[in-house]
């Protein structure tokens, strides 16, 4: 059986997910995360594109190059939203945006499921709620994806662009904790630091990545102030 072509978004949740009970077990900034994989599914995809105007203060925005569907739900949903905009949005906004969608975990969920890489399931809570959950029943695609970071961060392999993109997402979001603990990922900051702002991806990835970390940043703030 072919192992499936995955998106960043469905790689990213892989890993979040606990591979026995399918609950979210790594990844508390997971939102931003999803939301910057598709942001960066698009920039790669040549849909959208991130502009830089004015000339004392620079401000970025995201705007559509080319509006033809790419005939994949998540991805076209998240095109018409940047196209029916009333304005055009910075591209941190627009992460928070995109991953903020009402049940967009389990829509790239069921996605996994159809591709035969996860199960749904139901837990009752109390008697009163109940929680879908998606365990593994495939694990070679996460098996692949791990590889893929361990080649780059342990070994020093070169990434690709699809690769630095998940793994600055993947740190972003805080799901690189479904590989490394916290000593190591302290150990990694350099290299991590590295890819984000390096040649190591491309300018659509090296855009995605800083605004899904500034959505991150801006959620912690926004946090820390409610608080």
């Amino acid at each position: 059986m072919p192992t499936p072509t995955l998106r960043l978004y469905h790689e990213l949740l892989l890993l979040a997910l606990a591979d026995d009970s399918g609950k979210v077990a790594f990844g508390g900034m997971l939102t931003y995360g999803l939301g910057g994989a598709i942001l960066t599914e698009l920039l790669l995809e040549e849909r959208l594109e991130i502009v830089e105007e004015g000339t004392r203060f620079k401000r970025r925005f995201v705007q559509v190059t080319n509006p033809r569907r790419i005939g994949e739900p998540v991805l076209d949903a998240a095109l018409t939203k940047v196209r029916e905009a009333k304005r055009r949005a910075s591209p941190s906004t627009m992460v928070s945006r995109f991953g903020q969608k009402r049940e967009l975990r389990h829509e790239i969920a069921r996605e996994l499921c159809r591709a035969g890489v996860l199960r749904e399931t139901e837990q009752q809570i109390l008697l009163l709620f109940r929680r879908r959950l998606y365990p593994t029943i495939d694990s070679r695609p996460e098996r692949a994806l791990i590889k893929r970071v361990r080649d780059t961060l342990d070994v020093g392999k070169k990434p690709t662009d699809r690769t630095a993109a998940l793994i600055g997402l993947a740190s972003a979001s805080g799901s690189l904790a479904a590989i490394y603990d916290r000593k190591a990922l302290r150990a990694l900051k350099p290299r991590l630091k590295t890819i984000a702002e390096s040649s190591a991806g491309s300018r659509a990835v090296r855009e995605a990545i800083a605004a899904a970390q500034a959505a991150v940043t801006a959620a912690v703030v926004a946090a820390a102030a409610a608080g």
